[in-house]
Parts: structure tokens; C-alpha cells; sequence
């Protein structure tokens, strides 16, 4: 169906993005591609589309679907081959949902004459299709609901070849689930091939007939997924998989403060909610209900939970972002006014946010360095050579090459961008650092690094550690506590050792029945190529 012939792409300055990489897709097969940042993964997903960006050139190579030759087809041929055959799913969502549609209209957009109706696509990927729902914008939904917004309009049309970049990202265990299974029945009902790129291991050994590892725009390996998965020969294969957390695997004990748990942030009863809409359509969503916790000094204390269940919102109103209608906040045993403009200097410095999004956190006119030095003035009072020497020591903290503070946010890797964004927030030398998804976009590696990372500077400074994640095996190797949000809800919370063995609530079960393992799912796979049933393997 889809042939890469050698592919040579090259970027600024004769920069290699793509070296040669040859790869086929057949009727039925997925193939994943992963690797690191900066591995060429996703130029390869846009080249399978005819297209490459802007700043880059194909000096080599083709790609040819139904040999077609999709770098000599016209723009009104690669138009109507994207609309009825080959559907795309960016990295970000959001990036492909223009913010002033309806969600309704979103979706209707990409509808042919024979497509599914809007209701039904939206009950494919387990999102509400009353009209209270549909007629939401973009930006009024969770990253989650966005993604599932997004991949019903890349499966509108039921495409031959689907190229998932990073599919399950920024969703739930649960949703990751149900999004895989519709991908697989996809490919089973209507031999849709797919290009899957993700650094999700877990998800590539349920979903890929072959693997290709791609490291600085080359294939350093390549085999079927069961093999490489399993059994990887070269050595940076090895170093992905052994870098992919595992929530199957036992963790060793985290080590426990000698001293007496002193507590640094108290939550009190927060309620917060915001509205829909206007006039008689408005609508207030409940976002947060009641929810009470206490973090200590050194401590981590992991927030999970479904899509839309509260975790940024509750985040948004800690750092005063989000004015909560009910609840305290308290710091060192003080009350903390609700609002970020009503706090003094120092009580804004206390409590710091590292959002989801780092490269959309920084102005993309300045340099990162610009971005880091504002926050030291603003939060330390901080200026001239006093700034530009804290400005050093906190490159160095977070180890990020001098060099790089003087470039701008996207010529940073995604790990150098998460990087720049702790030592902004770490400039304020707060006593709680709130982490909202901060490894969604790092490859197993890189992850690895910044948890790494943000258990040296913990370990250095006792700060206190908010890890918002949808991620239960990151947060099984890096959290003491985990808190589980239903609805807005704190449903659970308990030592993350109590809660892999022993879950309480039905949502706490829930995910981490769905919650993805590279262990068990080669083991899964192995048996059912074996032959041996499901009940037996268990």
C-alpha cells in the first residue's frame, strides 16, 4: 500500500532530519516508529502525507501509496487522497481543532456523503453527543477530550492508512484503552494500515507487527515487534525498553524522611467549577468538589485520573490561576488568598506551576534564558549580574547547556524545552512545585532523565512535589502518595505501595486494570501466538 524508499530529508544547514530510511505499510499491518526527540519520527509520519516543513527539503528518496508517487502529485490530488484515504492524528490535538468551530462542526467538516453521522463518530471515541456537548469549542474541553475530538475526525471517513503521532499521549488509561481498540478494529474491519509514533513501548507491543528504532534520522533497528520489544540488539533499542516504566514491575522502596513529616500545604474543601456557553445554553461543569490533602516537606504526591476529572483545574486554582468557589489553601499552616494577583511576592514564589505545554509557556520572541531571567526578577527581586549568576546556577541544577538558554523555545528539544520550564519555575525557590503532565511528550529516555532530575533537586532542597499524571507507572517509581480524581472527586488516597496492591474505590481499580505494561502485554502476546488461551496465560 504505502512504500519509503530512502528517504533523505535535510534540514537547515544541511542537517540530516532523515538519512535513507526505507519502511513498508501493507493492508491490515501497523508499524511503530520510536526513538528519541529529534529522531525524525514524526518528519516520517508527515512525509507518508506528501508533505515536508517548512525549513526542511527531500534531497532523496520516495514515498509512494498505491504507487502513486505522493511528492508529484498535485496540490488538489494530495487534498483529495488526505480527505477520503490517509487520515493524520498530530501529536497536539488541538493544533488541528480551529478554536472558533463547534465541536459539532468539527467533525462535520471532515464527513463525506457516506461517512457515519456526527453522533455516532462521537460515540465511537467515547465522548457525549448530546448538544450541549457538541456545541462546546475546543478550548472548553480537557487535552483528552480534545485528542478523542480529533481522532474522530481522522476516522470520519474510515482512511486506508492511518499515521497516529503519539496517540496516547495525553489520555487516561481507560481511554487509551478504548482509542487502541478502535484503531484495531479499524484495522480489522477495514484493513486500515498504521503508522503508529509513539514512545508509548507499552502500546507499541500490543499494537505493532513491526518495530523500526529510528535514532538521529536513521534506523538503528528493526524487526517484529515481539522480537525487538523483547530481545533488542543494538544498544540504544535496549536503553529505550530497559527506560520504560513498568507498572507490573515491582518498584524498590523509596526512601523515607527520618524525620517528622512536617506539612507545607494544606487543601481544605476546594470547590471549583467554571461555565458554558451563554444565555440559556450556559452550563456550569463541576470541575472540583470538596477536595482535601495534605503535602509534606520532601514529599511526592502523585494526582491522577480520567480525562476531565479535574486534575489541571485543581492545579490552575492552587497556583491561583482559577478562583475556586469554595476551600482554603493553606501555606505553612497560613491561609493563601485565592487569587495569584492578591498574593505578595513571596507567597506567589512558594507555590509554582511546570504546565503541560512548555514551549507554549514561553514567549516565542525571546530566548528561553529571557523567560528564566524574568522569573528570577519578579520572584527574587533579583537583577543585573545577581540575576545572570542565579540564571547560571539554575541551568546547571537542571543540567541544560548555557548555550541553549540563548535560543529560542521551539529550537529546543522537547526534553531541553521541560528543562528551561523547571529551572523558570525552580527561580522562585518555591516550597511546592506542581508538575501537570510535564513527561507526556519525552520518549522513555528522556522521562527517565527529568524524574531523575526532579528527585536530585528533592532530595537537595525537601521541596514538595504535586505530580499530576495520567501515567500509573511513572508515578509507581517516582511517587510516595497518590490521589485518585473521579468527577472532580478525591476518591482515594493512599501510599503508592497500598495503592498498587490493595485499591479501595472501583475508579482506583478501574485504572489501573487499563493501565498499560510492556511486561505483561509480551507476555500476552507471546502466549497468544503460542496458541495458549487467555484464561490459561493469566
Amino acid at each position: 500500500m504505502i512504500e519509503v524508499h530512502d528517504l533523505d530529508i535535510r534540514g537547515s544547514l544541511d542537517v540530516q532530519i532523515l538519512g535513507g530510511v526505507s519502511v513498508n505499510l501493507e493492508t491490515g499491518q501497523t508499524v511503530a516508529a520510536v526513538g528519541g526527540s529529534g529522531a525524525g519520527k514524526t518528519t516520517l509520519g508527515l512525509a507518508l502525507l506528501g508533505f515536508v516543513r517548512p525549513g526542511m527539503r527531500r534531497v532523496g528518496g520516495a514515498v509512494r501509496f498505491d504507487g502513486q508517487d505522493m511528492f508529484g502529485l498535485t496540490d488538489a490530488e494530495l487534498r483529495r487522497l488526505r480527505r477520503e484515504s490517509i487520515a493524520y492524528l498530530p501529536q497536539n490535538p488541538a493544533s488541528t481543532l480551529t478554536p472558533t468551530m463547534r465541536i459539532e462542526d468539527l467533525v462535520e467538516e471532515r464527513r463525506l456523503a457516506h461517512s457515519k453521522p456526527t453522533e455516532h463518530l462521537l460515540e465511537l471515541v467515547h465522548l457525549p453527543c448530546d448538544r450541549t456537548f457538541r456545541r462546546r469549542y475546543p478550548h472548553q474541553l480537557s487535552i483528552g477530550q480534545q485528542q478523542r475530538v480529533a481522532m474522530a475526525r481522522a476516522i470520519a471517513n474510515e482512511p486506508r492508512l492511518l499515521i497516529l503521532d503519539e496517540p496516547t499521549s495525553s489520555i487516561d488509561p481507560t481511554t487509551q484503552r478504548l482509542m487502541l481498540a478502535l484503531v484495531e478494529r479499524l484495522r480489522d474491519e477495514h484493513g486500515a494500515a498504521t503508522l503508529l509514533i509513539s514512545h508509548d513501548l507499552a502500546s507499541v507491543a500490543r499494537m505493532a507487527d513491526e518495530v523500526v528504532v529510528l535514532r538521529h534520522g536513521e534506523i538503528v533497528e528493526r524487526g517484529a515487534a515481539l522480537r525487538v520489544l523483547h530481545s533488542p540488539v543494538d544498544s540504544y533499542s535496549k536503553a529505550l525498553v530497559s527506560a520504560s516504566p513498568d507498572i507490573a514491575v515491582d518498584q524498590p522502596p523509596l526512601l523515607e524522611d527520618t524525620d517528622e513529616p512536617v506539612p507545607v500545604l494544606k487543601v481544605r474543601g476546594l470547590s471549583a467549577e467554571f461555565n458554558l456557553g451563554r444565555g440559556r445554553g450556559r452550563r456550569t461543569i463541576r470541575a472540583a468538589r470538596d477536595v482535601s490533602f495534605v503535602l509534606s516537606a520532601g514529599e511526592t504526591l502523585a494526582l491522577i485520573g480520567r480525562s476531565g476529572s479535574g486534575k489541571s483545574t485543581i492545579a490552575r486554582a492552587l497556583v491561583g490561576l482559577h478562583p475556586p468557589e469554595a476551600g482554603d489553601v493553606l501555606l505553612d499552616g497560613v491561609s493563601v488568598p485565592s487569587l495569584l494577583r492578591r498574593r505578595n511576592r513571596s507567597k506567589r514564589a512558594a507555590i509554582q506551576l511546570v504546565p503541560q505545554n512548555p514551549e507554549e509557556s514561553f514567549n516565542p520572541r525571546r530566548t528561553v534564558g529571557d523567560g528564566i531571567l524574568r522569573s528570577i526578577r519578579q520572584t527574587r527581586g533579583l537583577s543585573g549580574s545577581a540575576a545572570t549568576e542565579r540564571l547560571a546556577q539554575l541551568l546547571d541544577q537542571v543540567q541544560l547547556d548555557p548555550a541553549l538558554a540563548r535560543r529560542r523555545p521551539h529550537e529546543l528539544s522537547g526534553g531541553e524545552q521541560q528543562r528551561a520550564a523547571i529551572a523558570r519555575a525552580l527561580a522562585a525557590e518555591p516550597k511546592v512545585l506542581i508538575c501537570d503532565e510535564i513527561t507526556t511528550a519525552l520518549d522513555t529516555i528522556v522521562q527517565g532523565q527529568v524524574v531523575d532530575l526532579l528527585q536530585q533537586i528533592q532530595r537537595d532542597t525537601r521541596i514538595s512535589l504535586l505530580f499530576i499524571t495520567h501515567d500509573l507507572a511513572l508515578a509507581h517509581e517516582f511517587a510516595h502518595r497518590v490521589g485518585v480524581l473521579s468527577e472532580g472527586k478525591l476518591v482515594e488516597i493512599a501510599s503508592m505501595a497500598e495503592f498498587v496492591r490493595d485499591p479501595q474505590s472501583a475508579e482506583s481499580r478501574e485504572l489501573l486494570g487499563a493501565a498499560p505494561s510492556l511486561s505483561r502485554t509480551l507476555v500476552a502476546r507471546q502466549h497468544a501466538a503460542a496458541g495458549v488461551p487467555a484464561e490459561a496465560a493469566s
